[in-house]
């Protein structure tokens, strides 16, 4: 069963979350990144090489230490939601979610029917233990999917109180490169048209009663942008953890 509701308490009792991409399909360092204490761990299958596969063995590793795993798809496209329920997440990241309309579509895929319109297999998927837990799966119907929505382009901003207002998503997450991309400034996050289409995603988000979400940058780490109301924050992950450090090490040999 996801564990959406575990990841919803703790943000209900004031705890904000500490997350790290997984990007190498490894279960080692999948492993390594669970001891060391993440809050969240995201499956990352947008610009990652994973598959359902592959992911099933990330979150086996994971159970070395507590955190949920969330996935991060490549696109809304309802078999891929299913299909990455299917095998056990606890909740999804849609990138690129623009309107009211596709934050919808997107809840109604995470649901089982009336609600949704989610295929289900309660007798054979991971999600339910492989029919283990088929009466609290069909009884819980999809409500127990995190559900985050990706804010990341210029034409989103107009429309983040709409998005905000669906039923079923849990928090609006702010694509920091993407959103800067969309305005011609790709890689300039310090740019000042950059930072204030930024600054205005970020103060829209936090007038609803969605939570807001965001990765850290150049100058900006987790510290601060959780000063700043964000409840859950990206600070790396493990392919840069690996890269920075290995870097670090080689030129501090050849100095």
């Amino acid at each position: 069963m996801a564990r959406g509701h575990e990841i919803r308490q703790r943000l209900a009792d004031g705890h904000n979350l500490l997350a790290s991409w997984l990007t190498l399909c490894s279960n080692i360092a999948a492993e390594i990144m669970a001891l060391a204490g993440f809050d969240i761990l995201i499956i990352d299958q947008e610009h990652g090489p994973g598959d359902p596969h592959n992911a099933i063995g990330l979150m086996q590793a994971t159970r070395a230490g507590d955190a949920p795993c969330i996935m991060r798809l490549a696109s809304h496209d309802p078999n891929l939601i299913k299909r990455s329920l299917d095998i056990g997440v606890d909740g999804l990241m849609l990138p690129m979610v623009e309107t009211a309309d596709q934050a919808k579509a997107i809840v109604a895929a995470c649901r089982l029917p009336p609600a949704g319109f989610r295929g289900i297999a309660p007798g054979s998927v991971r999600a339910a233990r492989y029919g283990l837990d088929r009466a609290a799966f069909i009884a819980d119907g999809g409500r127990d999917v995190y559900v985050i929505c990706q804010v990341e382009t210029r034409a989103t901003l107009d429309r983040i109180p709409a998005i905000a207002a669906v039923e079923g998503v849990d928090m609006l997450f702010i694509g920091r490169n993407d959103l800067a991309s969309s305005i011609g400034k790709a890689g300039d996050l310090n740019h000042p048209d950059a930072r204030a289409q930024q600054a205005d995603a970020e103060a829209q988000i936090k007038a609803t009663n969605r939570l807001l979400g965001g990765i850290v940058a150049p100058g900006l780490d987790a510290k601060t942008l959780f000063a700043s109301g964000h409840r859950l924050v990206i600070s790396g992950s493990d392919h840069t953890f690996l890269r920075d450090a290995a870097i670090a090490t080689v030129k501090g040999a050849k100095a």
